[in-house]
């Protein structure tokens, strides 16, 4: 007897139904994002209830301050479901002390982060119900966020400590004048070609400038938190009255110390005639020509020598400066930034900086104070021939993304074999694991296909039996 409609219908059905059991399930937890859970927890003690409220008002600009080793402790209970903390701090500590603990109060784990970052990702114990952070020179807390598992928010960046070694020192006077100065440095040699790029700048008088510069900074692929020395802040129109406002041998100590820290091999820097003409601008430019080769010299300011070593950079370019010019090419598309130049790159991370963009609408592509003109200051390798690229003339085998070449073994001459071929039909290998996997998924799949479809044939027949 032929298959009615009706039949064919309910075996297709459970055929569906038995495919869709079989595939594999989709972890909810995987694809989660994370939830704010900060409102379910509270401070631990009523005294310390009012500073708690200030780092949850969503301003960094306001901070709890907290004395020598008093703690500033949160707690919650099980639904919360916490498991990362995101601690913005107004002012970097030293190092901070973190304690996790149980309900019952039985510490769970202590670390000491000997690098705090401006911002920072903390993760927290399934199991803990309480955090508690403390530095023994005390410390400011701007924001403290509790999120639930889960993928965190695009614009909660994990950031890394400072580099040990660097390609690139980038430095900067102000958070922003890296992007609108420099143009596509950092977009280009962050981003594009994967060196380590280290930001420093001179001076920063807002923390929340400091979130604008971070945001930037990650747009542009820098992945390493910038360092910002603990300079004034002040406008002048000249050098003289900059170089007084933050003592001209202490800033070039500061600059030696960077360079030792971070072993650049290419430094890049501002304009000694302050692009138009600010005052810090015009210091940074000139406490670095002196910086430099004062690195080399273990005799020159011997405390970071002591601790870092004498280091010899290898090339030095100044903004706009006059001598041995190179042109650089931001206009090229990026790989990395999706076909945008390295010019557009540059100008999406600027508007990053929202508070600035009243007085700088964009990066700075061409005219008197073009972002792609710099000049070779210093160089131990020298003078440049090309003039398109930084790093002309260092060795590749200095850099951080260098690939030392492997040289083949020559294969041993061997007979050749007299055997008539056979023509066998063959397949693509596909990776092991992958074909492992594939094929486990078709073949349960597949039984669970078979064995729904007996079953529903099974229930035709049963029926076909008794309605004759």
């Amino acid at each position: 007897m032929k298959p009615t409609k009706s039949n064919i219908q309910t075996i297709l059905f459970v055929g569906v139904a038995a495919l869709m059991l079989a595939a594999p399930t989709i972890s909810l937890a995987e694809n989660s994002s994370a939830q704010d859970v900060t409102a379910l927890s509270q401070s631990a003690t009523k005294e310390d209830g009012r500073a708690v409220k200030r780092t949850r008002d969503g301003k960094v600009e306001t901070y709890a301050e907290y004395a020598s080793n008093e703690p500033y402790s949160l707690v919650w209970d099980e639904s919360a479901g916490v498991r990362t903390a995101y601690v913005k701090w107004y002012t970097l500590p030293d190092y901070a002390i973190l304690v996790q603990s149980s309900e019952n109060g039985e510490e769970l784990s202590r670390e000491t982060i000997q690098q705090p970052n401006y911002n920072d990702i903390y993760a927290i114990l399934p199991e803990a119900r309480s955090l508690t952070i403390l530095c023994d020179n005390g410390m400011q807390i701007a924001e403290v966020t509790l999120y639930s598992e889960g993928a965190l928010l695009d614009d909660i960046h994990d950031w890394q400590a400072p580099l040990d070694k660097a390609d690139l020192l980038v430095v900067s006077a102000h958070c922003d004048d890296e992007l609108i100065f420099f143009g596509g440095t950092i977009p280009y040699y962050a981003g594009e070609q994967k060196l380590a790029v280290q930001v420093v700048y001179m001076a920063n008088g807002d923390r929340a400038r400091v979130d604008e510069a971070l945001n930037g900074l990650w747009y542009a692929g820098v992945r390493n938190s910038p360092v910002i020395l603990p300079l004034k802040d002040v406008y002048t129109e000249t050098l003289r009255l900059a170089l007084l406002n933050w003592d001209e041998q202490d800033a070039t100590r500061l600059l030696v110390e960077q360079i030792r820290r971070f072993q650049p091999e290419v430094i890049v820097t501002h304009d000694l005639n302050g692009e138009y003409g600010h005052g810090a601008h015009m210091a940074t430019a000139t406490c670095m020509v002196n910086a430099v080769p004062q690195a080399a010299d273990a005799t020159a300011f011997p405390d970071s020598a002591a601790v870092y070593g004498a280091w010899q950079t290898q090339k030095l370019y100044l903004h706009l400066y006059p001598d041995n010019q190179i042109t650089m090419d931001w206009n090229q598309p990026l790989e990395a930034f999706g076909g945008m130049t390295a010019l557009e790159a540059a100008n999406e991370a600027y508007h990053m900086h929202v508070s600035q963009l009243e007085y700088h609408s964009n990066v700075y592509a061409d005219g008197d104070y073009s972002s792609s003109l710099y000049g070779l200051a210093y160089s131990a390798v020298g003078q440049d021939e090309t003039k398109n690229d930084f790093f002309e003339h260092v060795d590749p085998a200095r850099l951080s993304n260098y690939v030392a070449p492997t040289s083949s073994p020559t294969p041993a001459a061997t007979a050749t074999p007299n055997i008539t071929p056979t023509s066998v039909q063959t397949a693509e290998m596909e990776e092991p694991m992958q074909a492992n996997n594939v094929s486990l998924f078709l073949i349960a799949g597949g039984s669970a296909f078979v064995a729904a479809f007996s079953a529903a044939v099974a229930v035709v027949l049963l029926r076909k039996k008794k309605n004759k």
